[in-house]
């Protein structure tokens, strides 16, 4: 009898033994053996992105433990050059991305639209949230919130709103601690104008109130590294809808005692850092196990120790200054309090009239 039962266990050993030296994560359909094989046999990928060294560093380290054989490049460039370079080297037939990461919405419906991208149905697609494959070829890489920040010795506890009604009010009444000192993006730009069109989405009427009382007081401009090194020095008192990415590898030592921030209540935008593959990509299948594991759990993981914003349910981030979207939620008391600057065509319409009215209550 025991006899037996080894035979049948090494049959079933020397069977199974080719697809785990493959490596097929487990849940992942058999035939996967064959995707992973043709990724290991292109051997590489190139990715355009608008993220740096430090986001992707533990990333790319993840996966080629996990995936070895295949191995990864980064490209950083602005958002909008990563679809623009894309269109140009395709165009006269030069290599170009296999994968692209960026934050822009308006540019990632038009890459839709235009048929830049692969419509790869992951095999983690079902594990994650309708809202993160909202275009076809489009999925979310991170879900960024963005944030509000003080000068803790230049504001006073009782006028650290932690909401924006309250944050607008404080603001048109104590102009002693906030007129022209309150920073944020410029709206009539691409980023900023996504995040102001969502929250007045959310908002209504109500916002546009707000920013026309609030909006003469501030200065809106820059990044958010400018933002973050402004209210450290004074010359800002605080800045709203700053990127939560930007701001957490940064609250160490002295400006984790300068800079007190908090994710609004009554609504706290989030940013859907989009990414898809490239549909002339010179390394498709190794494009399509990369894109599987950074939606998978290790890749999810891997994300927000790079400092951005994990968003698959159960995923929790490890670190003090590392965030999942499920403790974003939990923060601000629940899923309806997160405004998802999602793709939106409206807001494409809208573009002239939305910009022209936030230009006028805010004074540009």
């Amino acid at each position: 009898m025991q006899n037996a039962f080894i035979r049948t266990l090494a049959l079933a050993l020397m069977v199974a033994g080719p697809a785990l030296a493959e490596g097929v994560p487990a849940g992942y359909p058999a035939d996967y053996a064959a995707k992973l094989k043709a990724a290991r046999a292109e051997g590489s990928l190139l990715i355009y992105s608008n993220m740096g060294d430090d986001n992707w560093r533990p990333v790319i380290a993840a996966f080629e433990a996990a995936f070895p054989g295949i191995t990864v490049e980064n490209l950083e460039m602005g958002p909008a050059e990563v679809f623009s370079r894309y269109r140009a080297e395709t165009a006269t037939g030069i290599a170009s991305a296999d994968l692209m990461v960026a934050g822009s919405v308006v540019d990632w419906i038009h890459a839709s639209d235009e048929g830049m991208l692969s419509d790869y149905t992951s095999v983690e697609a079902g594990h994650l949230p309708g809202w993160s494959h909202a275009l076809p070829g489009v999925y979310t890489f991170s879900a960024d919130p963005m944030v509000t920040i003080f000068n803790t010795v230049l504001v006073p506890e009782d006028l650290r709103a932690d909401t924006m009604e309250g944050y607008f009010a404080n603001i048109t009444a104590h102009p002693e601690v906030f007129d022209g000192k309150v920073g944020s993006y410029d709206g009539r730009y691409a980023f900023g104008g996504s995040i102001n069109y969502a929250f007045v989405r959310k908002h209504g009427d109500a916002a546009w109130t707000w920013f026309e009382a609030a909006g003469p007081l501030t200065r809106p401009g820059g990044g958010a590294g400018g933002m973050i090194e402004k209210t450290l020095t004074g010359e800002l008192t605080s800045a709203f809808f700053v990127s939560g990415a930007s701001l957490f590898p940064k609250l160490t030592g002295a400006t984790a005692q300068m800079i007190s921030w908090t994710f609004p209540k009554d609504g706290t935008p989030v940013f859907l850092r989009g990414m898809g593959i490239a549909a002339k990509a010179g390394h498709p299948a190794a494009a399509e196990v990369f894109l599987d594991f950074l939606l998978s759990e290790a890749g999810q993981k891997a994300i927000a120790e790079g400092g951005l914003t994990a968003y698959r349910p159960g995923v929790i981030a490890e670190g003090e200054t590392r965030y999942s979207l499920d403790e974003v939620i939990a923060a601000i008391g629940g899923a309806e309090n997160m405004i998802l600057i999602d793709y939106d065509r409206a807001m494409l319409a809208d573009e002239a009239s939305f910009t022209a009215r936030w230009a006028a209550a805010f004074k540009m």
